[in-house]
């Protein structure tokens, strides 16, 4: 079998990992459509460098002369299937190719075979994958350590979905407890947030890292004990798209800090500190938990890492038409 990888816009190689990992253990034929020249801050040299290989990765441009060649193709992004001719929407083409879906919106009827990346994206006839994988095998906390936390992301402040309220919260409400939030966005995306609340720009509890390529961000995330989804309750983490801070959270083997209902959406209760409504509510359990808890929190990470995986292994056995080696998890 050979099988396209294909991403048009310069986003979402995120969830590249867990198909890479799934063609090299599957020993399947792949090439990887990208134009990595156009994105600075692509999880393609990571991975590289993760699985310990060098990918056939190509412009573009080269998929509409070379489509013919592969069995399968996979868009990593829906809505990219917008971007193309009329043989990827051609009825006799159409079971070759495969869509993951970030939002429902993005589904068209040639669509035939679709992943979703989230049981939150309400999308019909489809299959859950959450983007994770095994490969990672770190262990980023420091159990000794000083009680850092991460948001990783961009932070949507508007009014249909006021996130960073459990954040402006948090740090009003705990002023002597000693933690330390380490945010990793985009220059821009934060210059937007501290014009508006300017009180974040120097507040001493956060710590901002702009525009870090993927790696560097890693290597700053080994000084981080959680990591916290922003997602404010009923808000669109909750019924239209995945936070990526959550498969973030579970390939880096970091815990987690949210709110009960989206735990239980994603089964994550038990790699979780989990709260009602507010993060400022179980802050402090954070701060003063005992080494063995947390030991406990990433028992519960492992644990989800290992099921998902094999999960996703059945799913994509499935849609691509290969036989599921159940033995080998």
């Amino acid at each position: 079998m050979k099988i396209a990888l294909i991403q048009l816009s310069n986003k979402h190689t995120e969830i590249f990992g867990t198909f890479l990992e799934f063609f090299l253990k599957n020993e399947i034929d792949f090439t990887i459509y990208y134009n990595t020249r156009k994105d600075q801050y692509t999880f393609l040299k990571y991975y590289k460098k993760l699985f310990q290989r060098i990918f056939d990765v190509r412009d573009t441009e080269r998929l509409i002369e070379e489509k013919e060649e592969y069995d399968k193709l996979i868009f990593s992004t829906s809505d990219d299937g917008h971007k193309t001719d009329d043989w990827f929407r051609n009825d006799e083409n159409a079971n070759k190719i495969i869509f993951v879906h970030h939002l429902a919106s993005h589904w068209a009827p040639y669509m035939m075979h679709n992943l979703i990346v989230s049981p939150v994206v309400n999308l019909r006839e489809s299959r859950i994958i959450i983007p994770i994988y095994k490969q990672y095998g770190k262990l980023h906390c420091n159990l000794d350590g000083p009680n850092n936390m991460a948001i990783v992301g961009a932070i949507k402040p508007h009014q249909k979905d006021k996130d960073l309220s459990l954040l402006i919260d948090l740090l009003e409400k705990t002023e002597n407890l000693d933690y330390k939030i380490k945010i990793f966005m985009r220059n821009g995306d934060w210059n937007v947030i501290v014009g508006r609340y300017p009180f974040l720009g120097n507040h001493p509890k956060i710590e901002f890292y702009p525009g870090l390529k993927t790696d560097e961000m890693i290597e700053k995330l080994r000084d981080v004990k959680f990591i916290i989804p922003l997602a404010k309750k009923n808000g669109w983490n909750y019924n239209l798209r995945l936070t990526g801070s959550i498969p973030l959270a579970v390939n880096l083997n970091l815990p987690l800090i949210m709110d009960k209902k989206l735990a239980n959406i994603y089964d994550l209760s038990a790699g979780s500190v989990l709260y009602n409504d507010l993060i400022s509510e179980v802050i402090e359990n954070v701060v003063n938990m005992d080494k063995n808890d947390y030991l406990k929190l990433l028992e519960g990470i492992a644990m989800y890492k290992r099921d998902r995986y094999i999960k996703n292994k059945g799913v994509l056995c499935e849609i691509l038409g290969i036989k599921n080696r159940k033995n080998e998890n």
